[in-house]
């Protein structure tokens, strides 16, 4: 019975991971985008997580063994591990999200106002530029007729 109950045990472990996990990913894309202002205090936040997340796990992880010698292999165990091992990697290579360098990237929120500005832009790069006068037309000449009207220089 203390075998099964664990087996549940991490398996909630692995799915909380995953859920830290899809939420640091989604700071750090709003932070990329431009969507969500960086501060310091979101990113100790974010790392707190995971360090009580490891915290929690290394415990469960210490009982898991104790278990294993007495019972054999645990369902999930081997991933909690590689799980932990991943929440290390992660905080020991942790850099805090930058907003974007290329602005073709950062989420573009305009206000109404901004945006009707746009509309008249894009309507009025719709229409035709106006006509070009047209200057003399181009025409052929000899080479006769271009050293006449434009004679070489300095001989």
């Amino acid at each position: 019975m203390a075998c099964r109950a664990m087996e549940d045990t991490l398996a909630v472990g692995i799915a909380v991971f995953r859920l830290l996990r899809d939420v640091e990913d989604s700071w750090r894309e709003r932070v990329f985008r431009g969507t969500e202002e960086f501060s310091e205090e979101d990113d100790r936040w974010g790392q707190g997580l995971f360090r009580g997340w490891l915290q929690v796990t290394e415990d469960v992880l210490n009982a898991v063994s104790t278990l294993e010698r007495r019972f054999g292999s645990l369902d999930g165990a081997s991933q909690l591990r590689e799980c932990a091992a991943q929440a290390h990697a992660l905080l020991d290579g942790w850099q805090a999200p930058r907003l974007s360098m290329a602005v073709g990237l950062r989420e573009m929120t305009l206000s109404p106002e901004a945006a009707a500005e746009f509309e008249r832009l894009l309507a009025e790069a719709r229409s035709r530029p106006p006509e070009i006068p047209s200057g003399p037309t181009p025409r052929e000449m000899s080479a006769e007729e271009f050293m006449r009207l434009f004679p070489k220089r300095g001989t």
